[in-house]
């Protein structure tokens, strides 16, 4: 492919163009001097680091007040204190309006936040209950079984901790968020009516002593077991007694401060936890847990095992869908289009695209220059001079022919240290391609 003629082959431009040209393009365009070697103007400018900083200043302001904010709101959290179903926490997932009406209702709750507590406050005329009791090692577990109470209230467990606490009952998924009734002859659920149940769900081995509450027949919110081990399989004692009581409550969420007075929550609520007159509220905390590794605790558990449940399914859903939609969006190559060589480009295009470089790096003396350089080569042939005439062998002639000062004719065609102006600005540049446009036409027609 073959580019343009050079500026000195180009048709001679008027005056109202070249003024036309370098006002809106800035500088004017290339000369055969320009397009040799260590032209610096070749490639496009690389942008300052001002100018990078301008680009990236707002997307930098915004995660700035994006993190800010973050660590505001978690740090205004941490100030109210508690988890879900935590006695001292008015938060909406907390469970301080319960030990309210418990207290109202004359049942002396005592919060505790160790498994130390726990043990030394339960006794047989007790009821216990646990928060998250998944956040427990096993051996946190196996001690708790062995808690004298016999009543054990257990909010949401997990199947670690049912394996240990109840025996008798395992997960059955999830149920949706709606309204149900009690569904079973439990006193408790049926003077508290119909309640909101959403949350896990749990169902009964066969041959277990158990009522299922406020499900479908085969799963339910709330499942009461009776006469179950107290004490972990094969550590019964004489002190452990025959059985105890464990409400499995997955619709716990229903007893939270959010949701306490809808429906039948707070009758369900003070029914099932109110049936002694001590009750230890046990909430375990991060510092009661061994870390995994370490004495009594856990075996490490690997970063992938705890991830949620579907999250490796839906990172491939979404992988696949942004698949798709790189292939409905990429750019479509079509079929090669063959094109006649040499391809001839106008020098106009090619003039305009250099001075808008030329104006993009504010190179005005390079331009004026090239303007310059321009103009001696037209105007050479013209007063009978050799193509590389001096400057001065230059300006003698044009001097002469005009009649114009010397200085005025120098201050032209010369370089800026041979006595040339120097444009400071587009104005000065614009007037100075209108002056050698006039002194060219001068030239001619003398």
């Amino acid at each position: 492919m073959t580019g343009s003629a050079p500026p000195s082959a180009a048709p001679r431009r008027g005056r109202a163009s070249r003024k036309a040209q370098a006002s809106a393009a800035g500088p004017l365009g290339p000369t055969s001097h320009d397009a040799e070697a260590n032209h610096p103007l070749e490639t496009s400018v690389e942008p300052t680091a001002r100018e990078r900083w301008l680009r990236l200043r707002g997307p930098l302001v915004i995660v700035a007040v994006l993190v800010l904010g973050g660590v505001v709101s978690a740090l205004l959290q941490a100030g109210t204190g508690g988890g879900p179903l935590d006695p001292r926490s008015a938060r909406q997932p907390g469970g301080r309006a319960l030990a309210v009406l418990l207290d109202q209702r004359g049942v002396d709750v005592r919060r505790v936040d160790t498994l130390d507590a726990a043990m030394r406050l339960a006794g047989t005329d007790t009821t216990l209950v646990v928060a998250q009791p998944d956040l427990l090692v096993s051996a946190q577990l196996d001690r708790l079984a062995g808690a004298p109470s016999r009543h054990l209230v257990l909010f949401a467990p997990g199947e670690k901790a049912l394996t240990v606490l109840a025996p008798n009952a395992v997960p059955a998924g999830d149920a949706l968020a709606r309204t149900r009734v009690p569904g079973c002859a439990l006193p408790a659920a049926r003077r508290a009516g119909a309640v909101r149940v959403d949350g896990p769900m749990y169902r009964a081995l066969p041959n277990s002593a158990a009522s299922l509450c406020y499900g479908d027949g085969t799963r339910g919110g709330l499942l009461r077991l009776t006469d179950e081990p107290a004490a972990p399989a094969g550590q019964a004692s004489a002190d452990s007694g025959a059985g105890r009581t464990v409400d499995v409550v997955g619709m716990s969420t229903s007893f939270a401060n959010s949701r306490l007075a809808d429906d039948g929550n707070a009758a369900l609520a003070l029914n099932l936890l109110g049936g002694d007159r001590e009750l230890v509220w046990y909430v375990p905390s991060l510092s009661d847990v061994p870390a995994p590794g370490t004495p009594g605790g856990e075996e490490p558990r690997s970063l992938t095992s705890l991830l949620p449940d579907g999250l490796r399914f839906g990172v491939g859903q979404a992988g696949v869908a942004l698949a798709l939609l790189m292939l409905a969006a990429a750019r479509r190559l079509g079929p090669v289009v063959p094109e006649a060589l040499p391809v001839v480009v106008r020098a106009s295009e090619a003039v305009e695209g250099r001075a808008r470089l030329y104006h993009r790096a504010r190179a005005r003396d390079r331009a004026a220059q090239a303007l310059r350089e321009a103009t001696a080569t037209r105007l050479s042939p013209l007063l009978g001079l050799p193509p590389n005439a001096t400057p001065d062998a230059l300006v003698a002639a044009v001097t002469a022919r005009t009649g114009r000062a010397g200085t005025q004719v120098r201050g032209l065609l010369a370089a800026p240290d041979a006595g040339g102006t120097r444009p400071g600005d587009d104005g000065s540049l614009v007037r100075l391609a209108d002056d050698l446009d006039t002194l060219e036409q001068e030239v001619r027609r003398s």
